[in-house]
């Protein structure tokens, strides 16, 4: 996927959500476009009236900062930068805060298109991402709270006909790659970096997204090895948008999330899964085999003759003892309950076979 593709992707989505904002800057500031949701209105859009510049959509102390980001991105030859600002809300005057990466769209670095955010906003409602899925659905809601989170790692597209793959740039400098290797004239294949022990897998479960005519949604954990041997933990979605008058497939468009995190999670969920088990077995087999034994030498010591204070002692332990029995059985019930949720949601999270 070149350069100029994934800005008009970018462009798109920012164009269809209620949720992202998108804006057209040239080098002195001037608005050359934007959505509704920027700017003064109603007179906005009407080319006839005063130019709008960057203070009428911004906080104007806050153009230091975008023309800071700017020019250190230009003199090191990045493609984007990425910068908060206060967001102007019209006519009320109030400030919102807001993320943004800006795409440098011109040769001489000047003109970027800006893709923002508010950041005040926990998460969106209606984000509509368009016919990539369905946002009602259990995987639209994974892909929208992942890219909210930062955890976006890219798109990718694969032509069958044509058997070519074209990446995001994200996706592509994620796996290692460079500016240039990413502008060459050979494609990037990602389904090389899968790893060796999960490619068979992710096919087997892509043929079933294509044998199903597409409504078995194509989801998919698997490991990613980057150029410097480094791995990840991804989630792949895909979905089958072009087919053939024959009902086969012809062109699948995807998403790659990174999971690394919750990968993290579960790792530590299954370690402590495992000492709830032993602390369980520790304390069913040992402990309260010991307090049995205590138990039952207070029994033979109870037909010992004794004076009256040594039975009121010796009912006093047991009476404890007792008390400590039932406390133990208590918290071995606890523990198994608490590792069958464990287990639960190990085995709901899904494995990658």
């Amino acid at each position: 996927m070149n350069y100029f593709d994934a800005i008009q992707s970018l462009s798109h989505l920012a164009v269809i959500s209620e949720y992202f904002l998108q804006i057209t800057l040239d080098k002195s500031g001037r608005v050359i476009s934007s959505d509704s949701g920027l700017g003064p209105l109603p007179t906005f859009f009407d080319r006839k009236e005063k130019p709008i510049f960057f203070a009428d959509c911004f906080a104007a102390d806050n153009w230091g900062k975008y023309e800071s980001q700017r020019l250190k991105a230009w003199k090191n030859s990045h493609q984007s930068f990425t910068v908060n600002l206060q967001k102007i809300v019209h006519p009320q005057g109030e400030l919102v805060d807001t993320k943004w990466e800006f795409f440098f769209i011109t040769e001489d670095f000047g003109t970027c298109l800006g893709i923002g955010h508010p950041v005040t906003q926990s998460s969106p409602y209606n984000l509509g991402l368009g016919d990539f899925f369905d946002s009602t659905s259990r995987e639209g809601k994974e892909i929208i709270d992942s890219i909210l989170e930062n955890k976006l790692l890219g798109f990718w597209e694969f032509d069958l006909t044509k058997k070519g793959d074209k990446i995001s740039q994200g996706l592509g400098q994620m796996l290692g790659y460079t500016q240039d290797e990413l502008a060459g004239a050979t494609p990037i294949s990602w389904q090389k970096h899968i790893h060796a022990d999960d490619f068979p897998y992710l096919i087997r479960d892509l043929r079933s997204h294509f044998k199903a005519t597409g409504n078995l949604p194509f989801k998919k954990e698997f490991r990613i090895n980057q150029k410097n041997n480094q791995t990840i933990w991804a989630l792949g979605f895909g979905k089958t948008i072009e087919w053939a008058a024959t009902g086969h497939p012809t062109k699948v468009l995807g998403c790659i999330l990174d999971i690394s995190d919750r990968k993290k999670q579960e790792t530590w969920l299954k370690e402590h899964h495992y000492f709830l088990k032993e602390l369980a077995f520790e304390q069913s087999h040992t402990l309260r085999a010991r307090v049995a034994n205590i138990l039952g030498i207070l029994e033979i010591m109870d037909n010992e003759p004794q004076n009256d204070e040594s039975k009121r002692l010796l009912r006093l332990i047991k009476n404890e003892t007792m008390l400590l029995d039932q406390s133990l059985r208590k918290s071995i019930k606890e523990s198994v309950q608490k590792n069958k949720s464990i287990e639960n949601n190990l085995i709901s999270g899904g494995e990658t076979e």
